[in-house]
């Protein structure tokens, strides 16, 4: 008995489902009726074969396709004739079940089709930020060069005489990055309103976790995530403190290990970071607990 894959196929046939719904035209033929049922027969064969293998997009065209050819064959004059005929090759049920399949693999194609979007605007967004910061990084190199010079031991000098070595002018903090005495005056001060999302996995959290804290478990957050999605999967005390979110001053995401500068696109706090700055203009300032 065919078993149905484990994970959907990646995307390869479209990008959008406007797209995806112009390879689901069919033209009608000058061809028999017969033909016609037997050509749906075999679409909705392989429709379902697709849909066991997880390719939705080429599931979706078949199904689509298949109530297409199904609505023109209900038209031809000697279907009206034969009806029950017609409906034993067809199958009575084969139609309800295409339309249904159809509707259920359009909801998923749309959202997938969106995430597939936003995965490639912060690619695009991210490529496009570290070649500025590796331009600000060469104009930073050129011009401490211009400030140094070296005295006879090696060692590295300043022209107006500040001794200090190069690294040590650089700021050690990074950036958006919030220690743990920070964190606690900011939660001391009334004045201050802050929400800390603990990004581990729900197991972690349960045992242990930052008083007030909201679970938003890793097993939620994926790379192109929206915040709608992540909240379907949140556990049920976190739902109602997410949607206080926009109302809070600053956010402070944590995990076990992920610093600032660990935030790469694709992990787990960064896709969080993301998903919450998708939706509309937020008025909170975000921060990772050191």
């Amino acid at each position: 008995m065919p078993t149905l894959a484990s994970a959907p196929k990646e995307l390869y046939l479209c990008t959008s489902l406007k797209d995806l719904n112009k390879k689901t035209e069919v033209k009608p033929e000058k061809t028999s009726t017969k033909n016609y049922v037997q050509s749906a027969v075999k679409i909705f064969k392989a429709a379902e074969e697709s849909r066991l293998d997880r390719d939705e997009e080429k599931a979706y065209v078949l199904y689509m396709k298949y109530a297409t050819v199904y609505n023109l064959i209900k038209k031809r004059p000697d279907f009206r004739q034969q009806q029950d005929y017609f409906h034993s090759l067809l199958g009575l049920t084969n139609i309800k079940k295409a339309i249904e399949e159809a509707e259920q693999l359009s909801e998923s194609l749309k959202l997938r089709y969106e995430e597939a979007e936003v995965r490639k605007k912060l690619e695009e967004k991210e490529r496009q930020e570290e070649q500025q910061q590796k331009k600000q990084e060469l104009k930073d190199d050129a011009k401490t060069s211009s400030e140094i010079s070296t005295d006879p031991n090696g060692k590295n000098q300043l022209v107006n005489g500040d001794k200090k070595n190069v690294a040590d002018r650089k700021d050690s903090s990074e950036k958006g990055t919030i220690t743990a005495e920070k964190l606690f005056t900011m939660m001391m001060d009334r004045g201050i309103k802050v929400m800390i999302m603990d990004a581990r996995c729900l197991k972690d959290y349960q045992e242990s976790c930052i008083i007030n804290s909201v679970c938003v478990p890793e097993e939620a957050i994926s790379p192109g995530v929206t915040a709608n999605r992540i909240e379907a999967k949140l556990p049920d005390p976190s739902k109602e403190p997410w949607k206080e979110r926009v109302h809070v001053d600053y956010v402070v995401l944590l995990d076990w290990f992920s610093s600032a500068k660990d935030l790469q696109l694709g992990t787990t706090l960064r896709s969080l970071k993301d998903a919450l700055f998708k939706v509309g203009k937020s008025r909170f300032t975000i921060g990772y607990l050191a």
